[in-house]
């Protein structure tokens, strides 16, 4: 009722507006920031009239003049990364690009659980109605080198560290002096943001963190976070619906999310836990995709994508667990060479083989999955000893057993036996 009562009080100043024709029409100019292609969420930014930003400066719009109804302390909240953070420095006008990443951090924090509303705000022209969340005064904080372009980019890359503020808005609005920061209609509503949270904070709690013990070492911390993933949501079908997009859709009761949606639980989760892990977008198999890279205990970083793993056919598969360079052909990252969210921080180097766990603490020598006898090629030779192994002739162990273990499901059975014979037959181009 609340937003009922707000929609049309705003829709009636509109009519008065026109009829009376004493306020000149505001019109705001919208891009695409980054297209939806494949699974991946359209960004759009949204530049208003000067006008506008200035008037809302003077109505005390900013968030730092807002007076919080109650702001609840919540550690999840503390759960965001710090890649895209560091990254800045690498770009023009790094520090005052950090400066207003921080200044979002606190802004959201207070945002996430003070219970104001978002107001209304419809651009004049399309008609497009957004949920204006808070406005922050760039000019006040010194922020003047700031182009608009680059405050968009200093929001997605915030938006890519923190997915425990699962209400950001894949819009944001900005002028040359105030970053607008804009709710999904569904979060508009302080009090539905705050339940959402705690519901949230609870599947964290209850769902992920009840599956680790404080004996798991970094490995099965991971592996069980993958897991119970896959165990506990759909792939949604609607790339239409937002929430799909965040851990929201994926953490509250309908329990479905696309690409970003897992790969963002994945994310909030091994930060739960300090587990060095960066978000990433790019291209699965030439469509829109994002899935996660992971700083293992060994000192390098291996790719994980959970949703690639979420087959129908197979409850815990591994494919994409953990594998290197060798393994993750079918993927490619965004780089930092576009504007606007089309580009993405540095990425560091992955591992080319798959990590491969040692139960006595960090991994072992690592391994090629198929090059079961070390000479750098997968051929004949490999899967004649595989099939001996799994005809029980002459068994493989250590690092030759672990490169057999094609499917990372620690066993060495048809399923690899399989699978080594279409790639060295030339039926498939990847194991």
């Amino acid at each position: 009722m609340k937003r009922i009562f707000k929609i049309l009080t705003t829709a009636l100043f509109i009519c008065s507006v026109w009829i009376l024709g004493g306020t000149e029409e505001v019109r705001a100019e919208e891009y695409i920031v980054r297209d939806g292609t494949g699974s991946l969420e359209e960004l759009v930014g949204i530049e208003i009239p000067e006008d506008q930003a200035e008037q809302w400066i003077e109505d005390g719009k900013t968030w730092d003049q807002q007076t919080p109804r109650s702001v609840v302390q919540y550690p999840f909240l503390d759960y965001g990364s710090g890649y895209g953070y560091q990254d800045m420095m690498n770009r023009n006008h790094g520090e005052q690009r950090q400066a207003l990443y921080r200044e979002l951090e606190e802004a959201c924090r207070t945002f996430t659980t003070n219970g104001v509303d978002a107001e209304d705000y419809i651009m004049q022209g399309s008609g497009n109605q957004y949920s204006m969340a808070f406005v922050i005064n760039t000019r006040e904080m010194g922020l003047t080198d700031l182009t608009g372009e680059e405050k968009v980019e200093v929001y997605f890359m915030f938006r890519h560290d923190n997915p425990q503020y699962f209400w950001l808005s894949n819009s944001v609005l900005y002028s040359s002096s105030t970053l607008n920061v804009v709710a999904y209609d569904e979060y508009a509503d302080g009090d539905i943001r705050k339940a959402t949270l705690d519901e949230i904070v609870n599947t964290a709690e209850t769902v992920y963190q009840s599956q680790i013990s404080d004996a798991d070492d970094m490995y099965n911390k991971v592996l069980k976070i993958h897991d119970t993933l896959i165990s506990d949501i759909e792939y949604s079908e609607d790339v239409n619906v937002p929430i799909a997009h965040s851990i929201a859709g994926a953490m509250t009761s309908g329990r479905s999310a696309v690409c970003e949606g897992y790969a963002k639980v994945m994310q909030v989760m091994m930060n739960c836990y300090g587990i060095e892990n960066i978000y990433v977008t790019g291209l699965g198999n030439g469509g829109g995709h994002a899935w996660n890279m992971v700083g293992m205990d060994d000192g390098k970083y291996y790719w994980l994508d959970a949703t690639w793993d979420d087959q129908p056919y197979e409850q815990f598969q591994h494919d994409y667990f953990l594998v290197g360079n060798h393994n993750f052909t079918d993927h490619v990252a965004d780089s930092p060479e576009g504007t606007g969210a089309n580009f993405l921080y540095v990425l560091p180097g992955a591992s080319d083989a798959d990590y491969v766990y040692n139960p006595n603490g960090g991994s072992e020598e690592a391994v090629t999955k198929g090059d079961i006898n070390s000479d750098s090629n997968i051929n004949l030779v490999d899967l004649m000893l595989c099939l001996n192994h799994v005809g029980r002739k002459e068994l493989l162990e250590g690092k030759a057993l672990a490169a057999a273990d094609i499917n990372n499901d620690n066993t060495v059975n048809l399923v690899d036996l399989m699978r080594l014979l279409n790639y060295v037959g030339r039926k498939s181009n990847s194991l």
